[in-house]
C-alpha cells in the first residue's frame, strides 16, 4: 500500500506554550525542530547546536542526533562534517528538478488509477472523493485542506496499484515548503487545488488515463512557482536577520 503523502513530513501544529509530547522522544524532538524551522525561529543556513537543543528540550543527545538524521532525510536540515546540522536552504534549481520528477510520478499514478477504474469499488471511491470536494466547497473553510489533500492523493495513489508511487513522491519532496504552503494556504490556491482535484478525479472516474495523467501533471507543475516563492521568502527573511 502506498504511503500517505502527508506522512513524510511532521504535521505542523500552531505554536504552543509547552509542546505536547507524543510518540518517541526523537519524534518529539523532530517535530519541535521542524516547527521552529517552519516558524522561522531557525533560519536557512543557521547551525542548530546539538548541545543547545539537548538542554532546551531536556532530552538526550542520542535523541537529538536521531531527530537530526530523520530531518536530514526530510530535507529540513543538512548535516555537514565538523559543523553538524544546519537548516536547509532550498535552491531554485533543486526545487525545479524535484518538482519535475514529482510531476512525472504523479502523472503515472493518476494514469494507472484511471486504468484500474473498472475494478470493483474503484468508481465508488472516486465518486466519494468528488462528493467530498463538493462538501469542502460548501463548507468554505480551507483550514483542513492539508488532511483533505492527503486523503485525495492517497486514494488515487492506492488505486494505481503501484505501491512505489507514494514512496517516490515522498523521496522527491521538500517538506519545509510543503508544510509552509499548507500553513499559509490562501483562498485562491485552495480553490485551484480543489478544481485540479475535480479534473483528476473525473478523468479517473471515466477511465481516461491520458486526461488523468495530463491533469495530475498540470496540478504538480503549478506548484513549482509557489515552492520557489516560499523558498525566496525564507532566504529574504534569513537575510534580514543577519
Amino acid at each position: 500500500m502506498a504511503k500517505d503523502p502527508t506522512s513524510f513530513v511532521p504535521f505542523y501544529q500552531p505554536p504552543q506554550a509547552e509542546p505536547a509530547r507524543s510518540g518517541s522522544v526523537s519524534d518529539f524532538v523532530l517535530n519541535e525542530i521542524a516547527r521552529r524551522i517552519v516558524d522561522g525561529v531557525y533560519k536557512p543556513g543557521q547551525r542548530i547546536v546539538e548541545a543547545d537543543v539537548t538542554r532546551d528540550l531536556g532530552v538526550s543527545r542520542s535523541s537529538v542526533r536521531e531527530a537530526f538524521r530523520r530531518l536530514e532525510t526530510n530535507r529540513f536540515v543538512r548535516i555537514e562534517p565538523n559543523r553538524g546540522a544546519t537548516v536547509a536552504t532550498p535552491r531554485r534549481e533543486d526545487i525545479v528538478a524535484q518538482f519535475r520528477i514529482r510531476e512525472v510520478i504523479s502523472g503515472l499514478g493518476a494514469r494507472a488509477a484511471a486504468e484500474h477504474a473498472h475494478e470493483p469499488g474503484n468508481r465508488e471511491i472516486v465518486q466519494e472523493l468528488l462528493d467530498d470536494i463538493e462538501a469542502q466547497r460548501r463548507a468554505d473553510d480551507p483550514r483542513n485542506h492539508r488532511a483533505e489533500n492527503g486523503r485525495f492523493h492517497r486514494a488515487i495513489n492506492n488505486m494505481s496499484g503501484i505501491p512505489d508511487v507514494g514512496e517516490l513522491l515522498d523521496q522527491y519532496n521538500y517538506p519545509i515548503l510543503h508544510t509552509i504552503y499548507f500553513r499559509d494556504l490562501n483562498r485562491e490556491n485552495w480553490l485551484l487545488n480543489l478544481s485540479d482535484h475535480v479534473d483528476i478525479a473525473r478523468a479517473v472516474l471515466h477511465g481516461d488515463p491520458v486526461a488523468a495523467e495530463h491533469f495530475a501533471r498540470q496540478h504538480m507543475h503549478r506548484m513549482v512557482d509557489i515552492a520557489i516563492e516560499i523558498a525566496d521568502r525564507l532566504l529574504e527573511e534569513a537575510a534580514r536577520q543577519r
